[in-house]
Order: structure tokens, then sequence, then C-alpha cells
């Protein structure tokens, strides 16, 4: 192989090299992006769970009122006293509360694993971008250990190239 052509080579693989580099380090770079997308999402996520669990609160609440009063009625059409059905409003109130309660736990829990998915996506992200990075940095090593063994391969010393001898 010529010089001229050896030298075309080492040069070829240098910036092949670079370009491989560059793509894996932006790949890296889009898939932290990606992450964080997706981490925003999982936070909005949260929000809606707390805002919906809040709401369906609410509504239930109004039906628990709603229900406490034909309770009421109920019995004082029948001619009870409402004196003596404490019990049974006692136990409608208990269980009320549960499911109010309830309600707003499920949405809680359902908030906290939608941040969780948002901290574990950014995480990922992060280790994507790292990846990036070291196999833009394999890339440029390898790339530069296949020129340096190239290299080794030209002639030391002056070279002749034709016609250079006055010819």
């Amino acid at each position: 192989m010529s010089s001229a052509l050896m030298i075309a080579s080492i040069a070829s693989t240098v910036i092949g090299a670079g370009v491989s580099a560059a793509g894996a380090a932006q790949q890296g770079r889009n898939a932290s992006n990606l992450a964080n997308y997706n981490a925003q999402i999982a936070q909005n996520d949260a929000i809606a769970a707390r805002q919906k669990a809040e709401f369906d609160a609410t509504a239930l609440e109004r039906q628990q009122k709603l229900l406490s009063g034909s309770q009421r009625a109920s019995i004082a059409a029948t001619g009870g006293s409402l004196l003596d059905s404490g019990d049974v409003f006692d136990m409608t109130a208990e269980e009320q509360e549960i499911d109010y309660l309830s309600t707003l736990y499920g949405g809680e829990t359902a908030a906290r694993a939608a941040e969780q998915r948002g901290t574990l996506s950014k995480y990922q992200g992060s280790i994507a971008k790292s990846e990036g990075k070291s196999k833009a940095l394999g890339t440029l090593i390898t790339g530069a250990t296949s020129a340096a063994k190239m290299g080794s391969k030209l002639p030391k010393g002056p070279t002749r190239f034709y016609g250079s001898e006055g010819i």
C-alpha cells in the first residue's frame, strides 16, 4: 500500500471514529431527553391522581350527606325517634368516613406510584447519557488505536515518490 493511500486510510479511520463518537453521544442525550419527558408525564399523572381522589372524595361526601338525610327522613316517616337511631347513624358515619379516607388513600397511592415512575425515568435517562459518553469515548480510543497501528506501518524516513529523482 502506498504512503498516500495509507495516510488517507488513517484519516478515514480518525474521521469515522469522530462521527461514530458524536452519534453515540447524541444517542445518549436523546435517551436522556426522552426519559426526562417521561418523568414529566409521570409527575403530571401524580398531580392528576391527587386531584381525582380529591374530586371523588368530595362527590362521595355529598352522596353521604344525602344518604344521612334520607335515613333521617325514613326513620321519621316510619314514626321512629331520631334519638333511638343513634347506632345506625354512628355506623353509617363510620362507614362513610372509611370510604372517604379510602378514596383519598387510593389517590395518594396512585400519585406516589407515578412519582416513583418519574424518579426511575430520570435515573434511566442519567444512565443513558453516561452510557452515550462512555461509548463515544470508547469509539474515539478505538479509532485512535487503529490509526496508530496503521501509522506504525508507514515507511520510516524520507519517502521517495515517483518522479522525485528528477527523472
